[in-house]
């Protein structure tokens, strides 16, 4: 029986990986997860969620011993085949798992960072992000981290755009019903999105916050890339406006994407 996140393994991996927004984007995530790693108490790694193969080659020529975990056995697939040739495969592992229920440590192991990339979070449920919050210091060492990137209710790129286009419901679609539905490259699938001050909240019981910064406030959002043409140049001028806010918090908010930094608490 296909995983519920099955059918849009192969758009997602053939569309938002390879544009020019989405590898810019995703570079602010790698440049913050290198500025952690000095940290860590050590290399064991689990990728929460959704086991991006372009991720695990960021990590390529690190000393992480990895495990990628998805609730799509496709994306699990994905991942294995993309872990082959490499010689870190020795190192990766990938394993099923279902990020919004767990009662105890899955997998039997912890890890000095735990990290969800791009709108992984986004496709849990609001209660089942507040037991992740819960159940994740668990599976952590003592200094482990928690980052991910998540997609928030407000994004300023998202909103010009689509009311420029008079498309007025899809400007405002994150400001919907908490539960809604998201077009995901043709398909529909729930998604929730969420303030950082939500993140900041529900973590606090379990965790201290060291950062949240935005990704995603100059630069566009990635799946623009199939309304517009943006010369080089100007993604080239949009990437060095976005060097400068990226570590600015109150901008979190506004921007495609937020990342934040947790660190279990002792």
């Amino acid at each position: 029986m296909a995983a519920p996140f099955d059918h849009i393994a192969s758009p997602y991996h053939s569309l938002f990986t390879p544009s020019a927004i989405g590898q810019l984007q995703r570079k602010f995530a790698w440049k913050y997860i290198e500025s952690v790693i000095p940290d860590l108490p050590g290399f064991e790694m689990l990728e929460l969620n959704r086991s991006e193969t372009e991720d695990i080659s960021a990590f390529e020529d690190g000393e992480f011993r990895m495990v990628a975990t998805d609730i799509s056995e496709e994306m699990l697939k994905a991942t294995q085949k993309k872990s082959e040739p490499m010689l870190m495969k020795q190192r990766v592992s990938a394993h099923a798992f279902h990020g919004d229920r767990f009662e105890e440590n899955p997998l039997g192991k912890k890890f000095d960072l735990i990290f969800s990339n791009f709108g992984n979070l986004n496709y849990l449920s609001p209660e089942a992000v507040k037991n992740l919050f819960q159940r994740i210091p668990e599976m952590l060492n003592p200094g482990g981290r928690f980052v991910g990137v998540v997609m928030p209710k407000c994004c300023v790129w998202e909103m010009v755009f689509f009311s420029m286009r008079f498309q007025f419901r899809k400007a405002f679609r994150r400001f919907g019903a908490a539960k809604g539905l998201y077009d995901c490259f043709g398909n529909e699938v729930k998604t929730w999105f969420y303030y950082p001050r939500q993140i900041r909240r529900w973590s606090r019981e379990r965790f201290n916050t060291v950062a949240i910064r935005p990704i995603g406030l100059a630069l566009p959002s990635a799946y623009l890339e199939a309304f517009v043409t943006f010369k080089r140049q100007w993604l080239l001028r949009l990437n060095r406006l976005e060097k400068k806010f990226c570590d600015k918090r109150r901008f979190a908010g506004f921007a495609d994407n937020f990342i934040f930094d947790l660190q279990v608490k002792s």
